[in-house]
């Protein structure tokens, strides 16, 4: 096999026609970026999109995440010498810490173009319906890849494209990561498809493959027919009156254009939301993203968050720490002047969304105290006000993940509106579980006003209605927050400094 020769002179295994009558390349001669971490997968798409006679750019992204990934670029870079196609590394930095997965992916896609051709194979097509399934996702969300030349390889197995490499002489990169439990889809793939498979008796692959075909018409057919029913779904009487199956379509498609397919779909309590405003239930409310629909003259408008609650800079605010915490505390990340202009805004947004039932607000103690005795001052309502008390920090500044009823309420939420007030979320996983512990009291609504949240902490869907800012993931003190009660009383929220303040 000569490097450079067009594809139709080489001399390819002949296992190689009957895969590619099951891909979905574009027609020969068209340009196609692959995404080639040097896995077999990637190393298979690599030689299917050279044999399809596509005209082939190789991206390798090195995440620099485990020592020794530059050979890996060089495996990508020899097979792409060898089989005449273009090659380009592309380098990005992802941190250690939580969500790894999740960040290395945006990373990833960060510096590929937005229709790069990846080596998903039919057996992640059935993890990515697993894998949604268990996050409760949507007919879209079920649906999964839809095939087509971003992913043409999910007519193939696994197994095949391993084969492939090996007829090829191609020694693929072995991920470790791709082994490790902490990861959802590693579970799933080890685990959870095994265990259906068994139960099954029977592959369930290929079940779960044509399970998200089907669903991926269907959702194609409901998105026609919401097109046709809500042809502008900002049309607040229009929204409203639709069938509800219809109208959450609607609002998915307004909230997430075509253009802009980079953006994560709503939750469903988001869409709720919306709904509830088109109705005239609400005046505004708070989606993901930070964005905020509100319902004017009978028509909705997003909008985009402002710098109040896009993530803070540090490098915007100057340093201000007193004398006494010099030694144990770093640079605002949030003035006291930003604090008490965004609380009057959110004491602002309350008072119109619940001016005709006013809230009963429940401050989580001790990091939410001067965030809520300010909040309060700033809803024009005669508000009630409870407090409870949670920990899953204790004295440390690492949650533990386990979470302890400190103090309970004192009043009743049978049928009230319950706006909880919080001082900061990380994962989130202290507040899911506050929310269903408060739910089962039977509250006639339940929302959350955060003062921060953590960028990139989370591990559960917030579904916050309102949110001060997002903040960079540090361990932050002042305005109520502490490490071992220390630091409440700084007017501004500063970066914490552990390495100075512990041995």
């Amino acid at each position: 096999m000569s490097e450079g020769a067009p594809a139709a002179e080489r001399r390819w295994p002949e296992v190689v026609p009957s895969l590619l009558e099951r891909c979905s390349f574009p027609p020969p001669g068209h340009p196609l970026t692959c995404a080639v971490s040097g896995g077999p997968d990637s190393l298979a798409l690599l030689a299917l999109a050279v044999a399809a006679g596509c005209r082939v750019t190789a991206i390798h992204v090195d995440h620099g995440l485990r020592p020794g990934s530059a050979a890996e670029a060089e495996v990508v870079a020899a097979a792409a010498r060898r089989f005449g196609a273009r090659f380009e590394r592309r380098q990005v930095a992802v941190a250690p810490g939580p969500n790894l997965e999740a960040r290395a992916r945006a990373a990833r896609r960060s510096v590929l173009p937005a229709d790069v051709a990846t080596g998903h194979t039919m057996d992640d097509q059935a993890e990515t319906v697993l894998c949604n399934l268990l996050r409760g996702a949507g007919l879209d969300g079920l649906g999964a890849m839809a095939p087509g030349p971003r992913h043409p390889l999910l007519e193939l197995r696994r197994h095949e494209t391993e084969a492939l490499c090996a007829a090829l002489g191609l020694e693929p990169v072995r991920d470790p990561s791709n082994l490790d439990p902490r990861h959802l889809r590693n579970r799933v793939r080890h685990e959870l498809l095994p265990l259906c498979s068994e139960l099954a008796r029977r592959d369930v692959v290929p079940v779960l493959a044509r399970q998200a075909g089907l669903l991926r018409e269907e959702a194609q057919v409901l998105d026609q027919l919401a097109r046709a029913e809500v042809p502008d779904p900002s049309d607040a009487r229009a929204l409203a009156a639709a069938p509800l199956a219809l109208a959450r379509r609607a609002v998915r498609r307004w909230l997430v254009p075509d253009q802009a397919p980079e953006r994560h779909p709503p939750s469903s309590a988001a869409v709720a939301r919306v709904l509830e405003v088109a109705a005239g239930r609400r005046v505004a409310t708070e989606i993901e993203g930070g964005r905020q629909v509100r319902r004017s003259r009978g028509h909705l408008a997003v909008a985009e968050p402002s710098d109040k609650v896009r993530p803070v800079r540090t490098e915007r605010v100057a340093s201000s720490v007193p004398s006494w915490a010099q030694h144990e505390v770093g640079e605002p990340v949030v003035t006291a002047e930003a604090l008490a202009e965004r609380v009057i805004e959110l004491g602002a947004a309350i008072t119109a969304d619940y001016a005709q039932a006013p809230p009963l607000l429940v401050g989580v103690l001790k990091g939410a105290m001067i965030f809520m005795g300010d909040l309060i001052r700033a809803i024009d309502l005669p508000v009630d006000v409870d407090f409870m008390a949670v920990s899953s920090y204790g004295s440390a500044t690492r949650t533990s993940g386990v979470v302890r009823i400190v103090k309970d309420l004192d009043a009743d939420l049978a049928g009230r509106h319950v706006l909880v007030v919080e001082d900061i979320i990380d994962s989130g996983l202290t507040l899911n579980y506050l929310r269903r512990y408060l739910q089962a009291r039977g509250p006639e609504s339940l929302e959350v006003c955060a003062l921060l949240v953590k960028e990139g902490e989370q591990r559960v869907p917030l579904d916050l209605r309102y949110v001060g800012f997002r903040i960079p993931s540090a361990f932050v003190v002042g305005y109520g927050l502490d490490v071992d009660e220390r630091y409440r009383n700084l007017a501004s929220v500063h970066r914490y400094r552990p390495s100075l303040a512990e041995p």
